[in-house]
């Protein structure tokens, strides 16, 4: 299954006890999962609940809307996009820790500067690849396998990968797996190999204290100058600039020991 979509907006509300979703009508789907509570939602002349676990499309150019207000605290992730539906689920049950940490990831990316449109709509894509892999009737629809290899990119990137070795890990030709992310990413399994290896190392960079050959050694750099080198092609800076940035100069006499 190829999903052709684009990524428009996403993000979490938090809504009190008499909340109801506001009527409109756009020109962009919407997928929610609901974490906490339960939302009341009209499409139409169609009325449904949404509860905690649970997942929902709302279609474009459908009037949506809030027919009951919330009896509890309620909380959901929503993300807006355009392009086709074709046969994704229009409600589902995914796996919830799964969802909510890919949902994350996408508003993380939404909210940085450097990452543009499109790393928001591959991260959007991992989000409904989760939605539609409920769904699957077979672990080799197409969905399926791409959540699976990403979902394995993503456990060992820790350690410098090649294509090869995503290949010979799910027992796939090299030209047929590369041809399968080219459908999915524009970038191909190249691309998406350094965007989550460039992930984790920005994480480590600002939310922990370790010195640079400590995050290239935990990232699978042979080197400190490899690292670098990746790091700089990548964001147009070195480590330490890309910390000074956020932190101020104080990072670099830390990085200098």
């Amino acid at each position: 299954m190829e999903i052709s979509v684009k990524y428009a907006v996403a993000g979490k509300t938090t809504a009190p006890v008499g909340w109801s979703h506001p009527s409109s009508s756009t020109d962009t789907h919407e997928l929610i999962f609901v974490s906490k509570g339960a939302l009341y939602i009209g499409l139409g002349f169609d009325r449904f609940v949404v509860n905690a676990g649970e997942a929902c499309i709302l279609p474009a150019g459908t009037r949506r809307y809030g027919y009951r207000e919330s009896t509890s605290p309620t909380e959901f992730y929503w993300a807006h996009f355009s392009g086709e539906l074709g046969t994704l689920p229009t409600h589902s049950t995914p796996d919830p820790h799964r969802t909510i940490r890919l949902f994350d990831d996408l508003i993380m990316y939404s909210r940085t500067p450097d990452y543009d449109d499109d790393a928001c709509t591959c991260a959007l894509k991992l989000v409904i690849y989760e939605i539609a892999r409920v769904g699957a009737v077979s672990e080799d629809a197409p969905y399926a396998k791409m959540f699976s290899i990403c979902e394995w990119i993503g456990q060992n990137s820790t350690r410098q990968l090649r294509v090869s070795d995503v290949a010979e890990h799910f027992g796939y030709n090299e030209d047929y797996i590369t041809r399968l992310f080219r459908v999915h990413y524009k970038g191909g399994i190249k691309a998406y190999i350094d965007m989550v290896r460039l992930k984790r190392i920005r994480e480590l960079l600002l939310s922990t204290d370790m010195k640079i050959k400590e995050i290239a050694e935990s990232c699978g750099f042979d080197d400190a100058k490899s690292f670098q080198k990746f790091f700089k092609y990548h964001e147009g800076m070195s480590a330490v600039a890309f910390r000074e940035l956020y932190f101020g100069t104080s990072v670099k006499r830390r990085d200098a020991e």
